[in-house]
């Protein structure tokens, strides 16, 4: 039998928030192991991780954190952001196509569309993402020599800053190592149903001790992963001479499995360490990436499809239609991709002192996608009444969009952390940060500029067929000083009390360009905040050796901004749509976590209110009665209410079961008028309504698995296991009023299987994701007269992987 106890269970909580994992296990060596006993000390090591900013196992943090390591990282087939997020059942995601970004929900916080969005201005995430010491816009680099990932949830503004509100992921990557050489090559190939191709991914990784103190770490990485939807260029009712023409190849009218997703990620890290209390780490990191295409499937426009049955159109909606073609066809004119590039650079110094420890980490990065996306749908509405040689029925034009997304930072802490053995220890340190922000989009409609010479075109200041541009931009920096202090006030009992004090400033530049002039303007803004605080209690009490209750109150915080929204008729907007407020969180959250019956069983559960004020969320301004001009304002405070339970139970030696399981309710806290205009006969004023639910995540998730694990006499290592999870139905958007409808998806189960061999340097595995091959709708895209795209599922997916290590 395996030894459990407090300490090494630390690992165990890796496994619970994160779908039913392998556990991964502490065990102390003894001189006399046997083979078997030398094969599972291998996999039961202690998990330290550094979320709180000093390294400590998990089990010895009173919050909900978890952490997943390499191995079992490798084993699920988890290589991205997407992936890991499917993993959790705390945080939601539309489970997109590789192009798209994605509006993230955490504990309930989500007041955004939860539907595909080729536009980045229109996604709302309430968690923060850091990869190392770096906070990032978005988490799109791959998980490739990944040490382990973190994941913290409720608020963490104290230590991790804007962004925080309903908690932080953080990739730890693989550091250079002055011990030994180390080669290791990875290589997975797989085949998805309905595809016509073999996709493969193939890593390697090489430590190259240099000298005593010199140690280099390169690190490369290659996704190819073929598609398996087709996309016709045109609607079904499009023939002959009707038909459009096909983008990028004017006589290619199917294009099969357009899908695909290539990406090619490198690291290279430097290690300088003269002695034993300093290091010094260069890193660079660049990845490239193409996704292109997207996973959906068109469905039948309600109007065609009911053919002017009045009863037919009161009764079926966009989003239940028969598909135009079949499960695995989408209709798009124009080719539709993201091209995106990655580079961050990085610094971090360490020195130890007597009292205390210093860490510095400076780092610059660049964050950029270019893409284009079909535009029929909304083309037709804004441009397609200009005349016949415009519109979708009377001509063969349709409208397309462009983007060009850019994020620049610099990001700089320093940080001195206690190393005492004393019952006080403590955090202090300063952080500055400055992020350069431009989001460009474009509308493109071909014969515009011919059927619109009753407008002047240089007074629009766009360009020739260039209907609609946004240039949305912003500078923000932000300085803060940030600490937390911990007292222990018997060896059974802690407390931490922690804040963070902040500036900030955001030079907002915003420029809109229409072809009818009405939006057309620049708008500039300022806005600053000053002597901004949030806060941070917690304390624990170790109920016994094996068994910690716990208590929070943390806070989070979230910057604000300004909309490029501008006067009508002579109506200024008002502040409430010009500028939007930070929004703010506070967490109230009360758990126990600790293992019983010797160990055999893992028990973590919480539960939480979450109080979330001025919340941040979508807005539509209508100008000229007719062009709307998306942006941001602050709906009503509104609250989460959740319980969470995580449970492993080690049934042998060799065979555990875990499930995981959480329920939320979220909704508007109070009822909030919120108006276009000031000083107008129509102020153009919308309500939200107390009760309201927020959407974007399930009433309740559950992940389930059973894992065997076990080395024959002779070495081998051998793992199965069978992962399930349960996503109830899950409503796309937020309730507002009473009566108010939104489209709810089903509730679906999906499950995958993985077995796999070990053999010293040796490692193959077998995996099957989505083994029962369920077509459960997940996201979309809106549609109106060329119909709505459902997001499902990708079919079953078989593959196998080949590892050496060296």
């Amino acid at each position: 039998m395996l030894p459990f106890n407090k300490k090494p269970l630390a690992c165990l909580v890796s496994t619970f928030a994160l779908s039913g994992a392998p556990g991964v296990f502490a065990q102390e060596a003894t001189e006399e192991l046997n083979e078997k006993a030398k094969y599972e000390s291998q996999l039961v090591e202690n998990v330290v991780v550094t979320a709180t900013r000093r390294e400590a196992s998990v089990e010895d943090i009173p919050i909900n954190i978890s952490v997943i390591d390499e191995k079992t990282l490798r084993r699920k087939n988890i290589t991205d952001a997407k992936k890991f997020i499917e993993q959790s059942v705390a945080i939601s995601a539309p489970q997109n196509s590789a192009r798209f970004n994605d509006s993230v929900t955490v504990r309930g916080l989500n007041v955004s569309r939860v539907d595909a969005n080729n536009l980045d201005q229109f996604i709302r995430s309430t968690l923060s993402y850091y990869l190392d010491e770096t906070p990032l816009p978005h988490l799109r680099y791959r998980i490739k020599d990944i040490a382990r990932v973190e994941t913290l949830l409720g608020p963490q503004g104290t230590l991790y800053g804007a962004g925080s509100l309903g908690g932080t992921v953080r990739y730890i990557t693989n550091q250079p190592n002055l011990d030994e050489f180390e080669f290791a090559a990875n290589t997975s190939v797989s085949q998805t149903a309905e595809s016509s191709g073999l996709s493969s991914d193939t890593d390697f990784v090489v430590n190259l001790p240099l000298s005593e103190t010199v140690a280099l770490r390169a690190s490369m990485a290659h996704l190819d992963e073929k598609g398996y939807i087709d996309r016709a260029v045109n609607p079904i009712w499009r023939t002959g001479e009707a038909a459009w023409e096909g983008d990028p190849n004017p006589e290619q009218l199917l294009y099969k499995d357009d899908d695909s997703h290539e990406a090619t990620s490198a690291k290279v890290a430097m290690l300088w360490k003269p002695n034993e209390d300093l290091a010094l780490t260069l890193t660079h990191i660049q990845q490239s990436e193409l996704a292109h295409g997207i996973n959906g499937a068109s469905r039948m426009p309600v109007s065609r499809f009911c053919d002017g049955d009045n009863a037919c159109l009161d009764t079926t909606f966009r989003e239940d239609t028969p598909y135009q073609y079949d499960a695995f066809t989408v209709v798009s004119r124009y080719e539709e991709f993201s091209d995106r590039d990655f580079v961050l650079d990085s610094l971090n110094f360490e020195l130890a002192l007597d009292v205390f420890d210093i860490a510095s980490s400076t780092s610059v990065y660049k964050d950029q996608a270019k893409g284009q996306g079909d535009y029929a749908d909304y083309g037709n509405i804004y441009y397609g009444w200009i005349s016949p040689e415009i519109s979708l029925e009377g001509s063969n034009n349709s409208a397309y969009i462009t983007f060009d997304n850019l994020y620049k930072g610099l990001v700089h802490e320093t940080r001195l952390v206690s190393n005492g053995d004393g019952s006080l220890s403590w955090i202090v340190g300063l952080y500055y940060g400055e992020q350069e922000k431009r989001l460009r989009f474009s509308e493109w409609m071909p014969e515009l500029d011919g059927n619109v010479s009753w407008l002047n075109r240089e007074e629009a200041g766009g360009r020739v067929n260039e209907g609609y541009a946004e240039d949305l931009g912003s500078v923000y920096s932000e300085v803060a000083a940030f600490g937390e202090v911990t007292y222990a006030l018997s060896d059974r009992w802690d407390v931490t009390l922690g804040a963070r004090v902040f500036n900030y400033e955001d030079d907002v530049d915003g420029e809109v360009t229409d072809y009818l002039g009405f939006t057309s303007g620049e708008r500039l803004s300022n806005i600053k905040g000053t002597g901004e605080s949030i806060y941070k209690v917690n304390t624990s009490y170790d109920i016994n050796e094996n068994v910690m209750a716990y208590a929070t109150l943390s806070q989070g915080f979230r910057r604000g901004g300004a909309n490029a929204f501008k006067e009508e008729g002579g109506n200024i907007p008002t502040d409430q749509i010009q500028y939007y407020k930070p929004d703010t969180v506070d967490n109230y959250e009360v758990g126990v976590k600790g293992n019983l019956f010797d160990g055999r069983l893992f028990v973590h559960a919480d539960i939480y209110q979450m109080d979330w004020k001025n919340a941040q969320t979508y807005w539509d301004q209508t100008v000229g009665g007719y062009l709307p001009i998306n942006g941001t304002t602050n709906g009503p405070d509104s609250r989460t209410q959740g319980v969470e339970i995580m449970t492993k139970l080690r049934l042998t030696d060799s065979v555990s079961l875990t499930y995981e399981t959480m329920t939320t309710d979220a909704e508007w806290a109070e009822t909030k008028e919120v108006c276009t205009y000031s000083g107008a006969e129509d102020n153009d004023c919308y309500t939200y309504e107390k009760g309201g639910e927020l959407g974007g995540s399930a009433d309740w998730r559950h992940n389930f698995g059973a894992t065997y694990d076990t080395v024959l006499g002779n070495g081998v290592g051998i793992y199965a296991s069978l992962n399930g999870r349960y996503f109830g139905a899950t409503p796309s958007d937020r309730v507002d009023k009473d009566g108010q409808g939104v489209y709810v998806r089903d509730s679906y189960s999906v499950f995958d299987a993985y077995v796999g061999l070990d053999y010293q340097n040796y490692a193959a595995a077998l995996w099957v994701n989505n083994l029962a091959n369920n077509d459960a709708e997940v996201s979309g895209q809106r549609g109106g007269s060329m119909g709505y795209r459902a997001i499902n599922l990708r079919p079953r997916t078989i593959g196998l992987n080949l590892s050496y290590d060296f």
